[in-house]
């Protein structure tokens, strides 16, 4: 589908799970949209926010964004015993992504998606729990739409997930592609 003779343009944003699955989202869209994202790791929420300025006027203006932060706002990197982004500062940030990206593109109804944070191979799963909850709210409140990539991974997070306990197998690249790829193509209609 094109808008007036043209490839639809898509932004994927977000972290190293998104440079993974970036490519072959690219492969399964090519025909319908142009695929792009910064060559960077949008790392947490408040990096993604501030890097936002820099990003757009590299890359294509957007028919549609995806993004998602997550995993480094929850971790205790100094251990402190607290999160790197607080629950409230990541939704505070998360509301003012969607709003930026909208102010930084000039569309008020540029369609947006979140993407949910894929589990790890950790067991304990209630700070991503947390977090992607805290992503569903926000979509809800921006007038977004939620990738909820959490749902496919786990059922199968033993397959999906490589041995750094982090990032995606090539099962799990195939799997999250595919459901992005499903899920931006319908967004776009």
């Amino acid at each position: 589908m094109t808008i007036m003779g043209e490839m639809k343009r898509i932004i994927l944003l977000g972290d190293s799970v998104r440079m993974q699955y970036q490519p072959v989202v690219g492969k399964k869209l090519a025909g319908f949209a142009e695929v792009s994202g910064p060559e960077e790791n949008g790392r947490w929420s408040g990096y993604t926010l501030n890097s936002l300025r820099f990003w757009l006027p590299q890359l294509p203006k957007p028919d549609l964004v995806q993004w998602n932060c997550g995993l480094w706002d929850m971790g205790d990197d100094y251990q402190e015993g607290r999160h790197f982004y607080p629950p409230d500062l990541y939704e505070e940030t998360c509301h003012r992504i969607c709003r930026v990206l909208r102010q930084l593109t000039g569309k008020t109804d540029l369609p947006i998606v979140i993407a949910t944070t894929t589990p790890t191979l950790q067991e304990d799963h209630r700070d991503i729990e947390l977090y992607n909850d805290i992503l569903r709210r926000v979509a809800s409140e921006e007038n977004a739409l939620v990738n909820d990539l959490y749902a496919v991974v786990a059922p199968a997070k033993d397959e999906m997930i490589c041995e750094d306990h982090i990032h995606l197998s090539p099962a799990g690249v195939e799997a999250v592609a595919e459901q992005t790829a499903n899920a931006l193509r319908a967004a776009l209609g």
